[in-house]
């Protein structure tokens, strides 16, 4: 009988607890986390202490940062002494060879060194929160613009995308457009296409000084191209159609440069230079905080004593001497054909600036400043040295950036490689 007693009561009780077990559970649960929350509402607990322990977090990474630059200056200064020992080892090499070597490794690894600490200074601040360092998060910068500023931005990002290379853009039917057109030399239109980018790039102040210099380059590449090879290549052309069997010929009709507007042509002539030097005077301008989350006043500070491009400064000159060699090219030609030098032609005689101005707008004068640009275009050439790929930012110490769909300049960063890599 008291089994039987004992066994019924347990029954009861486990009737009971299934039936008020799950909200003493959650009596239990709710207390816990009210007793919790109270605690918090108190002032106690991490969130009190969250502020001042994310500031020393921050502080200690930046100390942990600071304290890699002497051993890093210790490594670039050995690999630098290294690098110029190994190119000078050769018994056999000149003096005068072996100083020049050892002088221009030392130009390069200073610019090295530069861009060393430029990348280890864009790293500190994307870990300590003044920059972005998300694609997407770069990508959504920026306010969506009007309907100009549409405009503007989709030519900058189809032409300077801040998430493609140039095997992205290759995919991209608008930048192979846009590239087309750059690269035409008639009619002005690669002049007129560029001095259209260039107010795009400083429509909105202040210009990224990358794309500033990226411009430069990029313009003074095209120049090497289009004007230099592509009207050489039609040049020739042009030479091997104008000429006919039986010693005739129609050159002064169909040869090179012999149909170009004389206006278009000097717009494409001078307009090489004056748009370069345009860009150039706009550097001092510019500044190196495109995607920056913050822009102190010491930043401002140090990208004004900062000298802008690099060595970039020593190629502009070199532009200038250039252009003025092509101007004294032209105007030789040209005042060899007004006082009729060349051989089996008309009768020599002197020629003046009056002469040489009317034959300026003759054939003989569209040809001369047709390889007076062909002459320009290719002393352009240590232009597109610049170009080649990480060469680039080491030598006019800049930083890669692009523009967003919104038509923000922010820093260049590739989209991240997909799980599949076949996709």
């Amino acid at each position: 009988a008291l089994l039987q007693e004992g066994a019924q009561a347990l029954t009861a009780g486990l009737q009971i607890a299934g039936e008020h077990g799950g909200a003493l559970s959650s009596f239990l649960k709710d207390r816990a986390q009210l007793d919790v929350n109270s605690l918090a509402a108190a002032g106690y607990g991490l969130p009190r202490f969250a502020p001042s322990w994310e500031q020393a977090k921050r502080e200690g990474q930046r100390k942990l940062f600071d304290l890699g630059a002497p051993a890093r200056a210790k490594v670039m200064f050995g690999l630098g002494c290294a690098t110029k020992a190994a190119a000078t080892a050769d018994p056999d090499m000149c003096a005068c060879i072996r100083n020049r070597v050892e002088d221009l490794i030392d130009v390069f690894w200073n610019d090295l060194t530069l861009f060393t600490e430029q990348m280890y200074e864009d790293q500190k601040n994307l870990t300590l929160g003044k920059a972005a360092g998300d694609v997407k998060e770069l990508g959504e910068m920026g306010e969506r613009p009007g309907c100009l500023g549409a405009i503007r931005a989709s030519v900058l990002y189809h032409y300077l995308p801040y998430d493609r290379s140039i095997f992205g853009q290759l995919k991209d039917p608008m930048f192979w457009v846009l590239t087309v057109i750059s690269l035409v030399p008639m009619y002005g239109i690669r002049v007129t296409f560029f001095a259209f980018v260039l107010v795009l790039l400083i429509s909105e102040p202040p210009p990224d000084e990358y794309q500033l210099v990226n411009y430069i380059l990029g313009f003074k590449g095209s120049q090497f191209i289009a004007n230099g090879m592509i009207q050489s290549l039609v040049a020739a052309i042009r030479y091997y159609m104008c000429v006919h069997p039986g010693g005739t010929h129609t050159c002064d009709t169909d040869g090179p440069g012999a149909n170009q507007d004389l206006f278009t042509g000097l717009v494409d002539f001078i307009g090489s230079t004056l748009l370069t030097w345009l860009a150039f005077v706009l550097l001092p301008t510019s500044v190196r905080s495109a995607g920056m989350r913050e822009v102190t006043s010491a930043t401002m500070i140090q990208e004004n004593n900062r000298e802008k491009g690099g060595r970039l400064q020593g190629l502009l000159g070199y532009d200038v001497v250039c252009f003025l060699l092509s101007t004294a090219l032209c105007g030789f030609l040209t005042y060899v054909d007004a006082s009729h030098l060349r051989p089996g032609g008309l009768p020599q005689q002197p020629a003046g600036w009056a002469e040489m101005q009317g034959d300026a707008d003759t054939w003989e004068g569209h040809t001369a400043i047709f390889w007076a640009r062909v002459f320009y275009a290719f002393l352009s050439f240590p232009f597109v040295v610049f170009l080649i790929p990480g060469l680039n930012s080491v030598l006019t110490h800049t930083t890669a950036t692009g523009f967003n769909r919104n038509g923000l300049c922010v820093p260049f960063m590739l989209h991240p490689m997909p799980a599949d890599k076949d996709k």
